[in-house]
């Protein structure tokens, strides 16, 4: 019986064989060959021995098994050698182990192929193995053991066990252009069996042509499914068969996926939603569009995605997907039609307060029901003391009944009013239109007898409109252009020694 190790070897040494062919679940009727002297003698090859003595076989201290070989017993300037003529049928491995026990630098066990030397060891060396790359063809192996002329040393001789040699059998192996074909596509297979072959018999399960005498055919599949194939080969003499089973899967385009399932009415500011699909036949992959692209990010390629809408994207969405493999992409589905939407929410500008006024309750949003919050704003009410001078954001927050939300939002502005005249009351201002493209009329009485200034800034107090020394008539009266400026928010400033008002001007 052979041991452990004998087993794994051989395990390895069949794996070697076939690990350059693409091929799964392969059925092989070979072995390796193997020179491991459990027939007791030299029996197995064609053994030669020589020298000025000859190696033998022996129980005595093997690698593995019962029996190693050992070389002869020598002396000084005397050799032992074994050698064998061996033919290869492709490129493959010798590999053997050795024990030696010699004088150190001095008597030599050396290895040859072809009477080349391919390594030498001296000394007391344990069993161990080595390996050598052996093209194909005839090739003479020899082992030999040489002592010089003095001293003995140790045993004096050397070991050798379990010799794998390169394959010499008609072995039937073979490749493929691909394992995965699409229907109608043509396999070409390349026969890589070893040895001289002169026929082969190619057999495809599922394939066009069914079967083959040629050494590399092509084949076409003209239905999905998998499919095994098989190869036997012959030199005349011997045979060889290899199955692979399972070998190629043959697959068309995905079929038409089906529409996609999900929520066709949402809000905008959700954020993120899922979609899916029953998924197509044969697909691997999922190829998913949203039209417009703008509107959302779509994540995943599956029969499940999520879409990321756009903050304060609104509007109608279509949302399609197709099945992907390796043979291309098959038909978009009919599309979901989804109607992104925000409750349409509004806010009436605010007129200018001063930083003394009480607090007051904010009005002018819509639809009814929201929240307003910004810089002074508690409960809805705005507390110019709390939020200070300058221009205020005020923002109108509105959920509807499906929780959705959106906002609007206008700017206040306080003022701190310092020096403002006791006689505001007979201070009568009108600017008309506004809001306006751009073009106001500007009357004043100022029956305070004040000369003032009128200056009217933008939100970032960049001027647009500048009138000095306003006298104090009763009817002052200006038509303003301010139509090649931006629309937006302005401030009118009217400024005297008892006069400092804002009024607040619209650009639309």
């Amino acid at each position: 019986m052979k041991n452990l190790t004998h087993v794994i070897l051989l395990f390895i040494s069949t794996i070697f064989v076939v690990d350059s062919v693409v091929a799964q679940n392969i059925e092989k009727t070979k072995g390796v060959e193997i020179e491991d002297w459990e027939t007791g003698d030299m029996s197995q090859y064609d053994w030669e021995t020589g020298g000025n003595a000859s190696w033998f076989v022996t129980d005595q201290n093997p690698y593995e098994g019962v029996y190693c070989a050992k070389s002869g017993v020598i002396s000084h300037n005397q050799s032992s050698w074994l050698s064998l003529v061996y033919e290869a049928y492709m490129q493959d491995t010798i590999s053997f182990w050795f024990k030696v026990s010699s004088e150190g630098n001095w008597d030599y066990f050396r290895f040859y192929v072809d009477n080349v030397e391919q390594d030498e060891w001296s000394g007391e060396v344990a069993w161990q193995q080595t390996y050598y790359i052996v093209n194909a063809g005839t090739h003479t192996f020899k082992w030999e053991y040489d002592k010089d002329g003095s001293v003995n040393s140790g045993s004096d001789c050397a070991w050798i066990d379990y010799i794998r040699f390169p394959v010499s059998e008609v072995q039937a192996l073979f490749a493929s252009s691909t394992t995965e074909a699409c229907v109608v596509e043509t396999v070409e297979f390349t026969d890589l069996s070893t040895g001289p072959i002169i026929s082969w018999e190619w057999t495809f399960e599922g394939g066009v042509p069914a079967a083959s005498t040629e050494q590399n055919p092509s084949v076409t599949y003209s239905n999905t499914g998998i499919f095994d194939v098989s190869l036997i080969v012959t030199d005349g003499v011997e045979i060889d068969t290899i199955i692979s089973e399972d070998y190629i899967t043959a697959s068309d385009v995905p079929g038409t996926a089906a529409p996609p399932s999900g929520l066709a009415i949402l809000c905008g500011s959700w954020g993120s939603t899922v979609y899916s699909t029953t998924g197509a036949t044969e697909a691997t992959s999922y190829d998913w569009v949203l039209d417009p692209p703008e509107a959302g990010t779509i994540n995943g390629n599956g029969t499940s995605i999520s879409v990321l809408w756009t903050d304060g994207f609104s509007g109608d969405v279509t949302l399609k997907v197709a099945g992907v493999n390796f043979c291309g992409m098959g038909q978009y589905s009919i599309p979901i039609f989804i109607s992104v939407y925000l409750p349409e929410v509004t806010l009436e500008p605010f007129d200018d307060v001063c930083e003394d006024e009480p607090a007051f309750e904010l009005t002018g949003g819509l639809p009814d029901g929201g929240e307003y919050s910004g810089p002074g704003v508690t409960d809805g009410w705005f507390d110019p003391a709390i939020a200070g001078a300058g221009t205020h954001t005020i923002t109108y927050s509105y959920t509807d009944p499906e929780n959705c939300e959106n906002s609007a939002e206008e700017t206040i502005f306080v003022d701190p009013c310092t020096g403002l005249s006791n006689n505001i009351d007979m201070i009568n201002i009108m600017i008309f239109p506004n809001p306006s493209k751009g073009s106001f009329f500007l009357q004043l009485n100022l029956d305070n007898n004040d000369i003032v200034d009128l200056r009217i800034a933008n939100s970032m107090n960049e001027v647009v409109f500048y009138d000095s020394h306003v006298l104090n008539s009763k009817n002052y009266s200006k038509e303003i252009n301010l139509e090649n400026c931006s629309k937006g928010l302005y401030y009118l400033h009217i400024l005297g020694k008892e006069t400092n008002l804002v009024k607040k001007i619209i650009i639309q």
